[in-house]
């Protein structure tokens, strides 16, 4: 009857999907690291920290989901503590100060504070439901995310703030929000980082669009002119009998006034190297031996492999030095080269099982707390997930985010295992009302 007991509660598909992707990636980085002079391979560090994420999922199912309600906050000012942290004694990496050491270990405290957003947008839009359907309901959660961004932002690691970005969009969706705000939000962001990116591309040419933008005076002027455009369009509209009124007129204005102003400061804080990335992700050809070479190379990878792959440790990308990051940021591209389209489909496959059943526990939760928290880490996992794959083949710019519980790095597949953990606690409540 205890066995019994135990089945039902306990999510052996979700479970054994993330050991098996763990398994998979001990297994390619040993192949990424084969003949690598450190003292601890790669491999078996990554090992070590899949058995202290093993021992967070114990202490998680352990505890009620319903304790990260009661002490959200204090998770969520513990995780921009360590944020703060971080920016005063913080490692460099890689041009960024992410890493906090502890000890001889550092720790990436980006990937703590999106578990601590998680719990306090679930534990705010839980005690206030109905405030999310309105605009002025919308304030808390964008400063509660803001601030960890911001943080995030100053490292800078940019790819980790748009991760907090889409946790936000995402779990105001769920909560119930209205999508015209959400559409709102989106549309400013594609603005805000748009216009960048239309500059780095016109660089060389410097066209009227250049001339406009990179003067102050000018931009105000566009603006101006735009939102007489607006207002011209919401005119013949309400002649037309549709109903468009002056606060279509004033929102539409200021969503686009908004993302173009915010455009400036993005524009300030973009480094050339992230600017030509975003820039050859859309034409690698540019600067083939530079911002566009990891796409190039990644790309050679995962063709080169055919069906069945070219075999464990016999991958020549990986092994002659070609494809960069093979261990962290592009294991997917060294895992489809020496296991082919077949491995890399067995991979999806587990990726897809672990995802739906964390829909499914998100939707059997008890109550609104438990699915608002099991549908952000849904969305930190498969917004990741996502991402990582369409880089590696050249259809997503480089982010620099790893592939969820493949990628090397300790911090990350100890926070996603915790993850996981609290997936499997939501689920083990889903028949009992504490």
């Amino acid at each position: 009857m205890r066995l019994k007991d135990i089945s039902i509660r306990f999510d052996y598909y979700l479970f054994f999907a993330m050991v098996l992707l763990i398994a998979i990636g001990c297994l390619m980085i040993y192949s990424a690291m084969y003949g690598s002079p450190a003292k601890t391979p790669f491999y078996a560090r990554q090992g070590f920290y899949a058995l202290l994420g093993m021992a967070v999922i114990i202490v998680v199912m352990g505890i009620n989901y319903q304790l990260f309600n009661q002490y959200g906050k204090g998770i969520y000012l513990f995780s921009l503590l360590l944020l703060v942290l971080t920016l005063l004694f913080g490692k460099s990496a890689h041009g960024a100060r992410s890493w906090l050491p502890i000890g001889n270990l550092t720790f990436q405290t980006a990937e703590f504070a999106k578990l601590g957003l998680i719990i306090i947008l679930a534990q705010h839009l839980t005690n206030y439901p109905e405030a999310v359907k309105r605009i002025s309901g919308l304030i808390v959660p964008f400063l509660l995310t803001l601030v960890p961004v911001a943080l995030i932002v100053l490292q800078p690691d940019p790819g980790s703030a748009l991760v907090f970005l889409v946790i936000f969009l995402a779990m105001l969706y769920l909560a119930g929000a209205r999508v015209i705000y959400l559409v709102s939000f989106i549309s400013m962001g594609i603005l805000a980082l748009g216009i960048p990116l239309l500059l780095a591309l016109d660089s060389q040419n410097k066209t009227f669009f250049s001339r406009i933008f990179s003067n102050f005076g000018f931009t105000l002027g566009f603006i101006i002119v735009v939102i007489a455009v607006i207002g011209l369009v919401c005119y013949i509209l309400s002649r037309l009998k549709f109903r468009v009124g002056v606060n279509h007129f004033l929102f539409t204005s200021l969503v686009v006034s908004g993302g173009i102003m915010l455009s400036y400061p993005l524009d300030l804080f973009l480094k050339e190297y992230q600017k030509m990335r975003l820039v050859c992700f859309i034409k690698p050809s540019i600067d083939p031996l530079g911002a566009g070479y990891h796409i190039i190379q990644s790309q050679i990878s995962i063709g080169s492999g055919g069906f069945l792959g070219k075999g464990l440790l016999t991958g020549t990308q990986g092994k002659l030095g070609f494809l960069p990051a093979k261990h962290t940021d592009f294991i997917f591209s060294l895992f489809s080269e020496e296991m082919g389209f077949l491995g890399a489909g067995l991979l999806i496959l587990l990726f897809s099982i672990l995802l739906l059943r964390a829909i499914r526990i998100a939707s059997l939760a008890r109550n609104r707390f438990g699915s608002l928290l099991a549908g952000g880490i849904v969305v930190m996992f498969f917004f990741q997930i996502i991402v990582n794959l369409g880089m590696t083949m050249g259809i997503m710019p480089i982010t620099g985010l790893p592939l969820p519980f493949v990628s090397y790095g300790g911090s990350a597949l100890i926070i996603y295992m915790a993850g996981a953990g609290i997936l499997l606690n939501i689920y083990s409540r889903r028949l009992t009302y504490w």
